[in-house]
């Protein structure tokens, strides 16, 4: 059952990566031809899906690490710096995604 679910969880973490950055990319592009308030929120909706796919990777990774068997051979300041990493980007650029809508309902 518990591998059951591990496929799962990696078929479905891969999936979900794969499509953030995927989406992320397509604003990328779509952002470079843009110009004014389209531009910002291409910008930062493209900045959000990064920040999501550092999440979802962080995620994958521990999960395959401790279905493993390896994450207790990690030192506890390695992954406390990559949780740190996964939460400061999605943090940031939720905060970015955030003040790119305010200030566009303020104009």
């Amino acid at each position: 059952m518990t591998n059951s679910l591990t496929y799962m969880i990696v078929i479905l973490g891969a999936a979900t990566v794969a499509l953030s950055l995927y989406v992320a990319f397509s604003f990328l592009i779509k952002h470079v031809n843009m110009r004014g308030d389209s531009r910002r929120l291409t910008g930062a909706l493209m900045l959000q899906l990064f920040g999501e796919a550092v999440l979802g990777a962080g995620t994958l990774l521990f999960a395959i690490l401790a279905h493993t068997g390896h994450l207790p051979h990690i030192p506890i300041a390695l992954q406390s710096s990559l949780r740190l990493l996964m939460f400061v980007a999605t943090a940031a650029t939720t905060i970015h995604l955030f003040v790119v809508i305010a200030r566009l309902d303020h104009e």
